[in-house]
C-alpha cells in the first residue's frame, strides 16, 4: 500500500473515530454526580472496546458509519470539516465523491491532504565536516552567541589566559627559551637573590617577627622563590619565620613549582627541602590566612590581568568589544552604549592630568588590578608588611598596549586564541591611587626602574662575586643575564649572532612598593 494512500485512509478513519465521541455525548451520559460519571465512563470504555474488537479496520469504519443516518449526511459532514481546515499555503484538499471502505486498501480513491507547514522551523542542512575551530574558539563563540552580542576585551583576555580547560597558562609550561617568553628569574639567579635581599630588609624593618607570610602572585616555574630561598638560606632566623604561599591557578605550573622548590610531597600543603620552609598553594590571595605580617611579591603578574580598552569616538569614550564577523573570524567593534567598565574609566580619568587625556585616542584600564591592589593595601594596613610589584609598564595612563606573544614573536591577539600570551602595560599610577584610596595606613613608593632597584640592592657586587668562581661559559651567561636585567637596549659587549643579542630590560621594567607606614621607607626607595 502506498504511503499517500495510507495517510489518506487513516486521516479519514481518525475523522470518524473523533465522531464516535460525539455519539456518546447524548443525555444518557450527562451526569451530575460522581456515580453517574463513573457509569458514563464505563459505558464509553465498553463501546470503544467493542469498536476496537472488530475483525478489521474496514469493519470498524463500517461500524461507525452504521450509526449515521445515511452516507450523504456523512459526506456533508466530512466536506464541511475539510473546508474549515484549509491550509494557508495554498494547497487544496479534495474529498472523494463516493467513500467506500473495504479491506482492499489499494482500491481507495485518490485524495490530497492539506498540510500547514508555516509553523515548522527550517534548520540548516546538517554537515558532517569537522570544524577547524579549537575548543577555546568554540567556547568564545558560544559565549558571544549566548549573550546576543560582543564581549569585552577583558573577558576575551581572561578566557584566553586562564580558561580552566584550554587557557594559555593552564596546561603547559610557557616560560623559558623553549616556551613563549622569558622572565627575569629565568634570565639569571641574581634576580631572585636581589628580591630576597629586599624581603629580608623589610622583615628587619618589621622587627624580625617570628612568623610571617611570604606570598608570591603568579610564581611561574617557581624559579624566583627557589633563588630567594637559596640566597637567604644562611639567614636561618629569617627562613624559619616564613610561611610561603603560592598563588597559582594552573595545575601544570603547580607541578613544576613543586619540583623547582623540591617539595616533600604532592599535597597542597607541604614543605620545601631547600630550607624546610612550609609551602601552600592557593587560587586567590583571599585564601591566604590573615593575622600575620605579610610580604607580597608580584613579579610580572599585573601585566596578565585583563584590561578594558576604550576608544574616543564622536559620542565619547566607547569600549572596544570582541565580536564574530560574517566570515566566522573574531573582530573588534565598539560598544553602542556605556558599559559597566565605564565607571572605572571615569575613576581613572579623575587621577590623570587633563592635558594627558586630551592627547589620547585610546585608553586601557584594569579594574582587576585596582581591586587587587586595594585588597593588598587592606591586608598590609591590618596585618603589617609590604608588597613589591615589578612589571613592565608606564608611570602614566596607558593608551593601547595589549599584545600577543607566541614563541618569542608578536602575533595578532585574535589569531588562534589560547596559543599566545596576552599581556598589557601596567598602569603604575592607578596602582598607587588605588592603594592610597582604600587606606591611610599604607605608603606607596615608586615606581623606579628595575635597573635602579637591582643596582641599589647590590647586584653589581653580586655579579662580580660570581664571576670570580666560574667557567668561561658561565661567565658569558652571567654577563648576558646581568645586561638583560639592568641594561638598556642592545648589549655593547655582544659578539655573537644578532638574533641572540641580549636586550636590556632595565628601564622598561618598573618597581613599586606598598608598605605599612609603621615600617618606614623600604630599601631601595629612599
Amino acid at each position: 500500500m502506498s504511503f499517500c494512500k495510507l495517510v489518506k485512509f487513516y486521516s479519514i478513519s481518525v475523522f470518524h473515530f473523533c465522531r464516535l465521541t460525539l455519539l456518546f455525548s447524548d443525555s444518557r451520559y450527562i451526569c451530575s454526580d460522581t456515580c453517574n460519571l463513573q457509569t458514563a465512563h464505563k459505558g464509553t470504555i465498553e463501546m470503544l472496546r467493542r469498536f476496537i474488537g472488530q475483525a478489521s479496520i474496514a469493519q470498524r469504519c463500517r461500524c461507525l458509519i452504521s450509526r449515521q443516518s445515511s452516507a450523504d449526511t456523512l459526506r456533508r459532514c466530512s466536506s464541511s470539516a475539510t473546508a474549515s481546515s484549509q491550509a494557508p499555503v495554498g494547497t487544496s484538499a479534495e474529498q472523494p465523491t463516493n467513500t467506500q471502505f473495504s479491506d482492499d486498501y489499494t482500491s481507495q480513491p485518490a485524495a490530497r491532504i492539506s498540510i500547514d507547514r508555516s509553523g515548522l522551523s527550517n534548520p540548516p542542512e546538517h554537515s558532517h565536516e569537522t570544524s577547524k575551530d579549537s575548543e577555546l574558539v568554540k567556547h568564545l563563540k558560544s559565549i558571544i552567541k549566548f549573550r546576543g552580542g560582543p564581549i569585552s576585551v577583558a573577558e576575551y583576555m581572561e578566557e584566553v589566559l586562564i580558561n580552566p580547560k584550554a587557557g594559555f597558562y593552564i596546561n603547559r609550561d610557557v616560560f623559558g627559551a623553549e616556551g613563549d617568553f622569558i622572565t627575569s628569574p629565568e634570565v639569571s639567579q641574581m634576580f631572585g637573590e636581589m628580591v630576597g635581599v629586599w624581603a629580608m630588609c623589610l622583615w628587619e624593618q618589621m622587627g624580625q617577627p617570628d612568623r610571617v607570610n611570604l606570598v608570591e602572585l603568579g610564581p611561574g616555574r617557581g624559579t624566583l622563590m627557589a633563588d630567594l630561598l637559596r640566597g637567604a638560606s644562611k639567614f636561618e632566623k629569617f627562613t624559619k619565620s616564613l610561611n610561603i604561599h603560592m598563588i597559582e591557578v594552573s595545575p601544570a605550573l603547580k607541578k613544576i613549582q613543586k619540583l623547582t622548590l623540591k617539595c616533600e610531597d604532592e599535597d597542597e600543603n607541604t614543605a620545601t627541602t631547600l630550607t624546610g620552609t612550609p609551602v601552600s598553594w592557593h587560587s586567590t590571595l583571599e585564601e591566604v590566612p590573615t593575622g600575620l605580617p605579610t610580604i607580597i611579591i608580584a613579579h610580572e603578574f599585573y601585566d596578565a590581568l585583563p584590561v578594558h580598552q576604550f576608544q574616543k569616538a564622536s559620542r565619547g569614550w566607547c569600549e572596544k568589544m570582541i565580536d564574530v564577523a560574517e566570515d566566522s573570524k573574531f573582530r573588534v567593534v565598539l560598544s553602542p552604549q556605556p558599559t559597566p567598565a565605564t565607571l572605572y574609566l571615569l575613576k581613572r580619568c579623575k587621577w590623570a592630568p587633563t592635558e594627558d587625556l586630551s592627547k589620547l585616542e585610546h585608553v586601557e584600564i584594569c579594574p582587576k588590578a585596582m581591586d587587587l591592589t586595594q585588597n593588598i593595601a587592606k591586608r598590609i594596613s591590618s596585618d603589617g608588611g609590604g608588597a613589591l610589584i615589578i612589571d613592565y609598564g608606564l608611570d602614566g595612563i596607558v593608551s593601547d598596549s595589549l599584545q600577543a606573544i607566541r614563541k618569542h614573536k608578536f602575533v595578532n591577539m585574535l589569531d588562534d586564541p589560547g596559543s599566545a600570551d596576552l599581556s598589557a602595560y601596567v598602569d603604575f599610577p592607578a596602582i598607587k591611587h588605588s592603594a592610597e584610596e582604600v587606606s591611610e595606613d599604607v605608603c606607596v613608593y615608586g615606581p623606579i626602574t628595575q635597573s635602579h632597584f637591582l643596582g641599589n640592592l647590590g647586584i653589581n657586587f653580586r655579579v662580580e662575586s660570581l664571576l670570580q668562581n666560574c667557567t668561561e661559559e658561565q661567565a658569558e651567561s652571567l654577563r648576558t643575564g646581568y645586561w638583560r636585567l639592568v641594561g638598556e637596549g642592545e648589549a655593547p659587549f655582544w659578539e655573537g649572532p644578532n638574533e641572540q643579542m641580549p636586550i636590556g630590560m632595565g628601564t622598561r621594567y618598573l618597581a613599586m612598593a606598598i608598605v605599612n607606614k609603621k615600617q618606614g621607607t623600604p630599601v631601595p626607595f629612599h
